[in-house]
């Protein structure tokens, strides 16, 4: 366990990891890891994400991409089907369709939120679109979220959330304020280790606005049973979330406003700091949105690629303190996608941002000395391009 110095007063960051700790001994030493003591600390976990997310069915599962699976087979999803997804996201929002034996329609993005465009998504519509999978991606809602529900509820259409990056944001549909993940059909959540709220290792959760989903994704996370040992109706996998990696969320919400609120102050430093520097787009709160900061991406067609490496090595070898290419190769043009045919050009928006995005460091490490530091690389690099 941490050692902490008399001398040296322990911070936020130091008392957390003791809290994470000693949450991780008492499932040892309680011996809640073991199926018959009711993973007490995953329903209790279950319970304070429903009591965030409006009073809705939360699960705990294995990962984000664990929700993002068991959402397609719920809602029947597989050969044959298709199902609507953003060309520009992580892998994982994506990668769940063919892992059910469907085929991924690909729609292109907008630039103000990176999610898909809502007027591409009804062009899209087959007779065998089974469903629509939206991305939250950066903290940043889908701001077409709205209009999505609308064009899937005309053709009867299921609505799949990936709101692993968006944890806390929320979007006001039709004057009432909504968490993401809590607004679609199925709602998906990761707690992998880049995220503000983080299990050691992996963790993940979905959000079930039916009773009968519910229940069929509660058996499918835990191989399928209605009776253990006795009576298995579907087929299921082994993926509900431990009950240590539960234990160590339930300590670390307490800290998790907290964190929200840094990475807020670290995103008002940066755009302080670039606002008007060379050719930049600055990531910002869109109209009836409050969003949270999982990462702050900035765009230049300038020398994209020289600025991202100059900021690597300013950064120094502290990886928490790197910045990130998110993403810089959309989604239809990898491998796993080639039988689709798609070629550059296709999906000009995610073309173009994937070729000008950076993540400037936001996690829960970076400093204000840090953000300045990042500031002062970035507009001494603008500057030196002014003047040669």
């Amino acid at each position: 366990m941490t050692m902490l110095s008399f001398f040296k007063k322990p911070t936020l960051m130091d008392i957390e990891e003791i809290a994470v700790k000693r949450a991780i001994c008492s499932v040892v030493e309680k011996k809640t890891h073991y199926g018959f003591s009711g993973h007490p600390h995953v329903r209790e976990l279950e319970g304070k994400l429903s009591e965030r997310l409006g009073g809705l069915p939360v699960l705990g599962v294995g990962s984000g991409t664990d929700a993002l699976i068991l959402a397609l087979r719920a809602l029947g999803v597989g050969p044959g089907d298709e199902v609507i997804v953003p060309a520009f996201s992580f892998i994982s929002t994506v990668a769940c369709v063919p892992w059910v034996g469907a085929k991924a329609v690909f729609v292109d993005i907008r630039r103000d939120d990176y999610a898909m465009d809502p007027g591409e998504v009804e062009k899209n519509i087959t007779p065998k679109t089974r469903a629509v999978l939206i991305a939250h991606l950066f903290g940043q809602p889908a701001t077409g979220t709205a209009e999505i529900l609308a064009v899937a509820k005309a053709h009867n259409l299921p609505v799949i959330e990936d709101a692993a990056q968006s944890f806390g944001a929320e979007l006001c549909i039709e004057g009432a304020w909504k968490r993401v993940g809590a607004i679609g059909t199925i709602g998906c959540l990761s707690f992998s280790s880049t995220k503000p709220f983080a299990a050691p290792g992996n963790g993940g959760a979905v959000i079930v606005q039916d009773k009968a989903l519910y229940e069929k994704i509660d058996r499918m996370r835990f191989y399928g049973a209605r009776e253990h040992y006795r009576d298995y109706p579907i087929a299921g996998v082994n993926c509900k979330l431990h009950d240590m990696q539960a234990a160590a969320l339930l300590a670390k919400l307490k800290f998790f406003d907290h964190w929200l609120a840094h990475r807020t102050t670290i995103a008002a430093s940066y755009t302080k700091m670039l606002a008007g520097v060379g050719d930049l787009v600055l990531p910002r709160e869109l109209p009836g949105s409050r969003r949270t900061w999982y990462r702050y991406v900035v765009r230049t067609r300038q020398a994209r690629d020289r600025l991202f490496h100059e900021l690597v090595k300013a950064a120094g070898p502290s990886p928490t303190l790197h910045p990130a290419l998110n993403y810089p190769v959309p989604l239809p043009y990898f491998g796993m996608f080639r039988h689709l045919r798609h070629t550059p050009g296709d999906f000009p928006v995610a073309d173009e941002v994937s070729r000008e995005v950076i993540s400037l460091p936001i996690t829960n490490y970076v400093s204000a000395a840090n953000a300045r530091r990042m500031g002062d690389v970035i507009r001494e690099f603008f500057a030196r391009g002014m003047r040669s």
